[in-house]
């Protein structure tokens, strides 16, 4: 029988000060003192309903030892909690849920001499602690609580999405040492990555010298140190933190905008604006350099033997945000894995008119070389996985600004009227001429295929999604999306395609939001807020590191249904000056969502928006006539239709048509490689579409002006 220990809790008392922050305030702020008060008056109240107990239970019957324990502060206090959303006090609630968060850290440290004891008893020693959730995937509960019999020892149970109920409850796991002198109980300062915190013992992430008088942020480039910088270096994202460990280097007004007092005086700084008076040391965080994407088409992660004996091609998706590569199996036509990541070119600017103004300043080369190498190296990741295999052929597809700075291609017809580009694509030329002669061997026998694109600024990605979603096809009218930086999208009906590209940003792929990332491990990809708590998803059930374009949808959609959010786009304090926040990541930092966050986000949706109606009232359609919505790109994945409906991003009366269709580009470009028609098809959608342009449509300024707003006339998902 399983040794199962049951520990209950005693005089647990909720921190004020950490209370207050995990509830959205930040000390020194206007509201401080407001949330101080309202501490003082739930305190009382909260002693009376945490029940805190807690579950133990040593699992030795596997190579590697362990122990899991839950933790909670009963029902009590989560029906407490409960009446207050119910009653519309969200104030309270929130604080009252964060001052029973506290509680349940506070008990954690009142269990941990007792586990040391019960450890000594079994002679063993705690190795390493883990919590469910933050380091160790959350599907580790359902594990703990088989463990520990949670349901009959505490009352708590898993749900479905490996969620704890009662809600105060938590799953923590500790590696067992055969070491009774190890007790590593608490958190370890050598092996963590908060490096805002001013008590840690070490440093993290890469220690990178640099010279006096050069930008940091170009030292960073010169080295090939990738640091996020989606507005181009102008100091306006804030994303390429960077902290001094060696020198110093002045504050300058944006380092102010974007740390506190304490963050500053411990070194922190932003790599852009950045610029010493003296030979300095700085650490690049290791969060901000693991920038490995976790999504690339449907069957990504899904990994299909391969035979050396067929032929081998390699489908390329260059995304403004995001690369994707694809080995196919051109014999039996199919899909074999994927590999994919962000694009390097980020550290130029979000948008394609950054990555054309920065090519026509002469770093054209360099932006040819960011992608290239990238590409190389995951082409090389696949090869290495399957050992023996020959790619002959390549099938890129990528918007027409890619495409050019992928092949080297000027773009100095890009960026200005009358748009004259060097090639539409549609090329096919050998891949050695491509990579140059750096090249590795294997490229000596391989071509590269560029898809054709429409336009400037309707490329080849989105012929290659048309072709992939089977437009125009013989049925009702269908309306193509492809949510990406650029935001374009095709009208299909009769036989005819209308085809637009809205200045949409990147606020819908996770650029321009203040704790924005790209689809990877541990992006928020999801939120909803259930008895006033907030729910999130992440990307593979990994620790949250920022949020990308689904989350920030949902996240909208759920401050909209509790009121956070107006229907003109405000916060409510005291989230207006400080944001909502959504989770805290390894590093420290919590995850905000913020008043300029929302802005970025009402001007994407409401560009999006209103080129859909635009396309739709030229070609004399309703959104109610619409036989099929297709949702494309890397945002389309995890994308909820009636959470897009919920912000006014989707017409309402879409819901039922809308299909995600995920990478459609990459699936043209797979195509290209096994259908020897699709190519020719292709093309022929390139000759029949016809472009509106929509910065010369007087009707577009109007409605993107109506739709930035948020319509929550309706209930709410």
């Amino acid at each position: 029988m399983r040794d199962i220990r049951i520990i209950k809790g005693r005089y647990i008392v909720p921190d004020e000060e950490t209370a207050l922050k995990l509830a959205g305030y930040r000390s020194g702020s206007p509201d401080w003192e407001t949330g101080r008060a309202r501490f003082q008056e739930l305190e009382p109240e909260i002693k009376r309903h945490i029940q805190p107990k807690a579950a133990l239970a040593f699992i030795e019957d596997r190579q590697e030892r362990g122990l899991f324990i839950i933790l909670t502060l009963g029902s009590a206090v989560t029906r407490r909690a409960d009446a207050f959303f119910d009653s519309r006090d969200y104030l309270s609630g929130v604080l009252f849920d964060a001052m029973a968060g506290s509680c349940l850290f506070a008990f954690e440290k009142q269990l941990l001499p007792q586990i040391k004891v019960i450890c000594q008893e079994k002679g063993c020693g705690i190795a390493c602690r883990h919590e469910a959730g933050m380091d160790i995937p959350l599907s580790v509960q359902a594990e703990a609580a088989t463990a520990v019999a949670a349901e009959r020892t505490l009352g708590v149970r898993v749900t479905e999405d490996m969620v704890l109920l009662p809600a105060q409850s938590m799953c923590i796991v500790f590696d067992l040492s055969r070491d009774p002198s190890v007790f590593r109980l608490e958190h370890d300062c050598r092996s963590c990555t908060q490096n805002h915190c001013p008590t840690r013992g070490g440093k993290t992430g890469a220690h990178i010298p640099c010279r006096n008088g050069q930008s940091v942020w170009q030292t960073l480039q010169e080295q090939g140190i990738f640091v996020p910088a989606p507005c181009g270096g102008k100091g306006l994202c804030g994303k390429c933190r960077i902290r001094v460990c060696q020198g110093q280097i002045p504050v300058t007004a944006e380092d102010a905008a974007f740390f506190s007092a304490a963050d500053l005086q411990n070194g922190w700084r932003l790599a852009c604006r950045a610029i010493p008076d003296e030979d300095i040391e700085v650490i690049v965080p290791t969060c901000e350099t693991n920038i490995f994407a976790s999504l690339g088409s449907p069957r990504d992660g899904v990994k299909e033997p391969a035979d050396p004996s067929h032929s081998y091609g390699a489908a390329v998706d260059i995304g403004t945000t995001t690369l994707a590569v694809a080995l196919v199996d051109m014999t039996q036509r199919r899909i074999v894995d994927t590999v994919t990541a962000l694009n390097r070119q980020t550290r130029f600017g979000a948008d394609v008119i950054s990555r054309i103004q920065a090519a026509n300043m002469g770093r054209g080369r360099v932006l040819q070389q960011a992608v290239q190498q990238e590409l190389l190296r995951m082409l090389q990741t696949l090869l290495h996985r399957y050992q023996g295999l020959q790619v002959t052929r390549i099938a890129v597809a990528g918007n027409t600004t890619m495409e050019h700075l992928f092949m080297g291609y000027s773009c100095s017809g890009l960026g200005t009227w009358p748009f004259s580009p060097v090639s539409f694509g549609g090329e096919t030329v050998p891949a050695v001429q491509v990579f140059g002669k750096d090249s590795p061997a294997w490229m000596s026998a391989c071509t590269v295929t560029l898809l054709p694109g429409i336009s400037t600024y309707v490329g080849a990605d989105i012929t290659a999604g048309l072709w992939a979603c089977g437009l125009p096809g013989k049925g009702g009218p269908a309306l193509f999306l492809d949510l990406g930086t650029n935001g374009e999208m095709a009208l299909a009906a009769d036989g005819r395609i209308t085809v637009a590209s809205a200045p949409a940003g990147p606020a819908l792929e996770g650029g321009n939001i203040s704790c924005g990332t790209g689809s990877i491990p541990g992006a928020i990809c999801g939120a909803d807020m259930l008895h006033g708590r907030v729910q999130l998803r992440t990307i593979a059930d990994a620790p949250p590191v920022g949020i990308c374009g689904t989350g920030v949808i949902e996240a909208t959609a759920m401050l909209l249904k509790s009121g956070i959010l107006d229907a003109a786009g405000k916060l409510q304090e005291p989230y207006f000056h400080d944001g909502f926040p959504l989770a805290q990541r390894a590093d420290g930092d919590t995850l905000r969502l913020t008043q300029k966050d929302i802005r970025e986000i009402q001007m994407a949706k409401g560009a999006i928006r209103a080129g859909m109606e635009v396309l739709m009232a030229h070609c004399g359609i309703g959104s109610e006539a619409l036989a099929q919505v297709y949702v494309a790109g890397g945002f389309g994945y995890y994308l909820n239709p009636e959470k897009a409906a919920a912000i006014g991003l989707l017409p309402a009366d879409c819901i039922g048509q809308a299909a995600v269709s995920g990478n459609t580009s990459l699936a043209g470009a797979a195509a290209v490689l096994t259908d020897e028609r699709a190519l020719a098809d292709m093309q022929y959608i390139c000759r029949i579409a016809e472009e509106n342009i929509l910065g010369n449509d007087d009707m577009f300024q109007t409605l993107y002006i109506q739709y930035m707003n948020f319509d929550i006339s309706r209930p709410l998902p």
